[in-house]
């Protein structure tokens, strides 16, 4: 279960307050939706983060079910964005027929982008296929211009057949290297996130550079610690959700 924490390291006693039972309720709701104790954690940090910035400080009529409304709705922006790149990465159409089709895992579909694109093609796909944003603002974002981001975005659709085939067949493979593993949960973890900015950060990384790879996996793994820091919620904080209960 997600501990909540004051900044001065105490934590409010099993039963003795109402943080607990609501850190209890938003847990349980987060493993009924993920089916994962590992998730349900995430899921929960996440929709406190964005349930003590949507109260600001202030009363809530029913702050359980703000959490809750919340957390349902992250895991469905979550779920979408999966479900969308491994449709785009299977070559699966929107007939409802094609749903029977075994979709690849994430992490396989994403390090197939590794293996069959270049740095900008992979960015640029995701950017704009994945992501659907306008070529300009892809552009923007990749300090390009509109020119290569279309073109790089043609020669990435282009590439992408050897990769559909792989999945249809089942060869496609994960890496065995654990630096290269890290590095890919990294990515798939932004991916799911919607954190666009890492996300283009790692996908313009040259999987043939291993000094770059795990260089920015330890990028990664210092930013994640320090955003867990910032997941232990201030006494002010806790004390405004406790009034809202």
């Amino acid at each position: 279960m997600v501990s909540i924490k004051m900044e001065n390291g105490f934590e409010a006693r099993n039963g003795q307050d109402d943080i607990e039972r609501l850190q209890a309720a938003v847990h349980r709701y987060c493993l009924s939706l993920t089916r994962s104790s590992w998730d349900a954690d995430d899921l929960a940090q996440e929709a406190w983060l964005k349930g003590l910035k949507s109260m600001n400080g202030n009363r809530h009529a029913n702050a359980e079910a703000l959490l809750l409304r919340i957390a349902k709705t992250t895991w469905i922006d979550q779920a979408r964005r999966q479900n969308r790149l491994k449709r785009i990465m299977a070559g699966l159409g929107p007939s409802e027929s094609t749903y029977n089709k075994p979709a690849p895992e994430l992490e396989e579909a994403l390090y197939g982008l590794f293996r069959h694109l270049s740095p900008l093609q992979r960015a640029v796909f995701l950017l704009r296929d994945v992501l659907g944003y306008p070529a300009a603002d892809a552009a923007e974002l990749l300090h390009a211009s509109v020119g290569a981001v279309k073109a790089a975005l043609h020669r990435a659709r282009e590439a992408l057949g050897g990769l559909k085939r792989e999945l249809e067949v089942g060869m496609a493979a994960l890496p065995e290297d654990d630096g290269a593993k890290a590095f890919l949960r990294s990515f798939a973890a932004a991916y799911e996130n919607g954190d666009t900015a890492m996300l283009v950060k790692l996908a313009l990384q040259d999987a043939a550079d291993a000094g770059a790879v795990a260089g920015m996996v330890r990028n990664v793994q210092l930013r994640q610690a320090a955003a867990s820091g910032k997941r232990r919620l201030a006494k002010s904080d806790v004390q405004s959700v406790r009034a809202a209960a």
